[in-house]
């Protein structure tokens, strides 16, 4: 089980097309195009434990997007805000959903390159692990 693949694999599935197929898990390869996206796991607590034992925990993802677009890292940042934060009942696999919410912070240029913009959206994840 992989909290962060989970969350990629939700992200994939939302469907509105501004994922396409270049969305890596902990940085972007240097072969990596001048559009795409990736997620960084930001660390995670174990809040609290239920009346069962098994504990809630919550996790911080950064979601990063860079493009030549300027306009399109905006857009595409919204949209994923948007999704997360109206999202009434999450599937992850291997977890029972509690709650998520996102934040977007400005874009900038991209210190590697000055023709692309990149972006970053702050998501928190609180997840019961199911347990078998």
């Amino acid at each position: 089980m992989n909290v962060v693949r989970d969350f990629v694999t939700y992200m994939e599935s939302l469907g509105h097309g501004v994922f396409g197929t270049d969305l890596y898990i902990a940085g972007v390869p240097l072969e990596a195009p001048n559009t795409c996206w990736w997620v960084v796991s930001a660390g995670g607590t174990s809040d609290q434990r239920n009346k069962t034992g098994e504990r809630i925990n919550s996790y911080i993802f950064e979601v990063f997007y860079r493009n030549t677009d300027a306009e399109a890292v905006y857009d595409g940042l919204q949209a994923l805000v948007d999704d997360i934060n109206g999202a009434g009942c999450v599937e992850l696999e291997n977890y029972t959903f509690l709650n998520m919410e996102a934040l977007a912070f400005p874009t900038d240029q991209d210190i590697d390159d000055e023709e692309r913009t990149v972006g970053l959206v702050q998501v928190s994840l609180t997840i019961h692990q199911k347990y078998s």
